[in-house]
């Protein structure tokens, strides 16, 4: 039986693979601004570090997780704002590692910043075998590790109490040949493009409401949409929900502990028809700004 659901999980997430390189979807997207677009790197006008983990589908040996790190910061005086991105994911055979700098142009226009950015790095990963506990090997003879360039691109705006952004996180798809070779290749159509948006509005004496989403679309996905709405108490502690189409129904959770310190958790009751086995996909995030003078705006509050 165990042999039957190892096998049944991997023709599951194998059509994922490709697909995953380039649509990263999380819950907690506030937290990971950077991973979604490189012209958020500075946007914090102060040194900022994350740090967040993804547990998808729970129960499910092989299921997707994700670990991101991203730190940045502006130059003052300059017009620059500059970052690094590790982005650590693991589905089912395949394991993937990537290290990006960002570097984001920023402008004053109107009463916020428009920054354009891109990224660049390298990403490295592998197709590990799964022991059925026999003589066999899912895709024995086929595994293989790879180590291939990717870049990205985007363009944010940012005020005290919106923002906005689009971009393409990643350019570059990776496919594996008949013989186990990974190469990467470009193709226009196989673009995901991610917008996302928010407002925070006054309701009274220290509470706010902050609408916000994010819409993704790739051709062969389509669009996926989640918009959400959040109260917030003396910019300290937010809670909310959000609704990801034919998803997902998304709890949030952030306070932050100190002026510096941030804490995030979500939870993702799903929709789709994994519901049968298992429906709970958890997510944490921690983030660190080394100084807590807002002076400038500043998207923290989102």
């Amino acid at each position: 039986m165990r042999s039957l659901i190892l096998i049944l999980l991997c023709l599951i997430l194998v059509p994922f693979i490709h697909a995953q390189e380039k649509t990263l979807l999380y819950s907690h997207y506030t937290f990971n601004g950077l991973a979604i677009n490189p012209a958020y790197a500075g946007s914090h006008e102060m040194l900022s570090i994350s740090l967040s983990h993804r547990n998808q589908w729970m129960g499910f040996e092989g299921a997707p997780s994700y670990n991101i790190l991203g730190v940045h910061t502006p130059f003052k005086n300059t017009k620059m704002g500059l970052g690094l991105l590790v982005m650590n994911e693991s589905i089912g055979l395949r394991k993937y590692t990537g290290f990006y700098f960002n570097y984001a142009h920023r402008l004053n226009v109107g009463k916020g910043k428009l920054a354009l950015g891109l990224k660049g790095g390298v990403s490295t990963g592998k197709f590990e075998l799964i022991d059925l506990g026999s003589d066999d090997n899912v895709f024995s003879e086929k595994s293989s590790s790879y180590l291939l360039p990717n870049f990205g691109l985007g363009c944010y705006y940012y005020t005290k109490k919106f923002y906005a952004g689009i971009s393409v996180p990643l350019i570059l798809g990776y496919e594996t040949a008949g013989n186990g070779e990974v190469t990467a290749y470009h193709d226009f159509e196989k673009y995901a493009y991610y917008l996302t948006a928010g407002v925070t509005l006054d309701i009274a004496d220290r509470w706010q409401i902050v609408p916000s989403g994010m819409a993704v679309y790739d051709k062969a996905g389509g669009i996926i949409a989640e918009g959400g709405l959040n109260l917030k108490y003396r910019d300290a502690l937010r809670v909310g929900a959000s609704y990801r189409s034919k998803q997902a129904i998304v709890m949030l959770l952030d306070y932050k502990v100190t002026h510096q310190l941030r804490i995030g958790l979500a939870y993702d009751y799903g929709l789709n028809e994994l519901n049968t086995y298992n429906r709970n996909s958890f997510e944490i995030a921690l983030e660190y700004n080394f100084g807590y003078q807002i002076r400038v705006a500043n998207p923290t509050i989102f």
